[in-house]
C-alpha cells in the first residue's frame, strides 16, 4: 500500500485481505474509484478500504464487529486520508453486520456527506466475512431489500476458492478471480 504502514489487530479473529489480492482488486477496478463511496462490510483492519481511498474513493463506510479491531480501523482511515489532498469522508461503526444492515442506509448512527448525490447508496460494496460464515447470501439480499446500492453499484465479496457462496437471484456475476485459496467475486444487481 504505497509504503504506508497500517495496524493489524492482534486478535485472531480477523484473516487480513493479503497484498497481492488487494493489489489486483485495485487494478481491476481502477479509475473507476475515483470520486467513488466504498462501503466496507467485516472491515477488519480497514487495508481494502485504505488502497480504495489511495486511489481517490471520496467516502467510506466501514462496519467492524470488533470494537478493538474497529478502533484499529478508524485510526488506520484516518492516517490514510490525512496524506491525502481531497476531503474525504470516513466513518467507522462497530456493529455486527447483518442487525446492521437491517436498520438500512436511514440509520440514525449514519452520518451521511451531504454535497454528494445519493448519499445513502454506495457504488462498491466490499464483503469480507470469515470464510465459513453463513453472510454472503444474506448481505446480498439486504443490500438490496434496503436500498443501500445503487444500479451501478459492484459487490465484491471476497471468499475461499473451495467453497463459493451463492449468488442470490437479485444479483448476477459480472466476473470471478482466483488467487490460490481466495477468490473475488464481482456482483452487480441483476436488472432483469
Amino acid at each position: 500500500m504505497s509504503g504506508k504502514r497500517i495496524e493489524s489487530p492482534l486478535s485472531q479473529k480477523t484473516r487480513p485481505t493479503s497484498s497481492k489480492v488487494r493489489e489486483a482488486l485495485i487494478n481491476i477496478l481502477g479509475n473507476k474509484l475515483r470520486g467513488a463511496s466504498w462501503l466496507d462490510l467485516c472491515s477488519g483492519s480497514g487495508a481494502m478500504a485504505c488502497e480504495a481511498l489511495q486511489k481517490g474513493v471520496k467516502r467510506v463506510l466501514a462496519i467492524e464487529k470488533q470494537r478493538e479491531t474497529a478502533k484499529i480501523c478508524k485510526k488506520n482511515l484516518i492516517d490514510v486520508s490525512n496524506t491525502m489532498d481531497q476531503s474525504i469522508h470516513i466513518e467507522v461503526i462497530c456493529n455486527e453486520l447483518i442487525s446492521f444492515l437491517k436498520k438500512g442506509p436511514k440509520n440514525q448512527k449514519i452520518q451521511f456527506v451531504k454535497d454528494c448525490q445519493n448519499p445513502e447508496k454506495f457504488d462498491f460494496v466490499f464483503l469480507d466475512p470469515p470464510y465459513e460464515s453463513e453472510v454472503y447470501e444474506i448481505t446480498q439480499e439486504l443490500l438490496l431489500s434496503k436500498e443501500w446500492i445503487k444500479e451501478s453499484t459492484t459487490l465484491i465479496c471476497e471468499c475461499s476458492s473451495k467453497s463459493m457462496p451463492r449468488i442470490h437471484n437479485g444479483w448476477k456475476l459480472n466476473k470471478e478471480k482466483f488467487y490460490g485459496s481466495t477468490s473475488l467475486i464481482f456482483l452487480i444487481p441483476n436488472q432483469a
